[in-house]
């Protein structure tokens, strides 16, 4: 079941794998998911703490959750326009561009849940 401080990782199976891993280092739980038809009922059900996803496999969710609190983690091999506009549209977002750097993702994962509401709303790109 999805907690108050879990995270939704929506992206290739392998990818999901590793995240998770390396999240659960950490102590976060995290639920690997890669279908968008089921981010409907977990964001009715409330209690996400961050959704980490890759762009462009990600963009049907990222449409989702526009405008809503829910912090977005999103992984990108470029930047274009397309991503961009998505990123306007998050409340509270970041974009790792790849090759990841695992210690920047870990801290980042740490920061939205210390301190969810810190900082401006809006998007970074790191």
């Amino acid at each position: 079941m999805i907690t108050d401080k879990s995270i939704l990782i929506f992206d290739e199976a392998r990818f999901s794998r590793i995240c998770q891993a390396i999240l659960a280092t950490e102590g976060f739980d995290s639920r690997a998911e890669a279908d968008p038809a089921l981010l409907p009922p977990m964001l009715a059900r409330g209690g996400l703490g961050l959704i980490i996803t890759s762009y462009p496999f990600g963009s049907a969710i990222l449409e989702q959750v526009k405008g809503l609190e829910v912090p977005v983690i999103i992984l990108s091999d470029h930047i274009n326009s397309e991503l961009l506009k998505i990123l306007e549209g998050l409340k509270n977002s970041c974009c790792l561009l790849k090759p990841l750097d695992y210690r920047k993702f870990k801290n980042l994962v740490r920061h939205f849940f210390l301190r969810p509401s810190a900082g401006p709303e809006g998007y970074r790109i790191m």
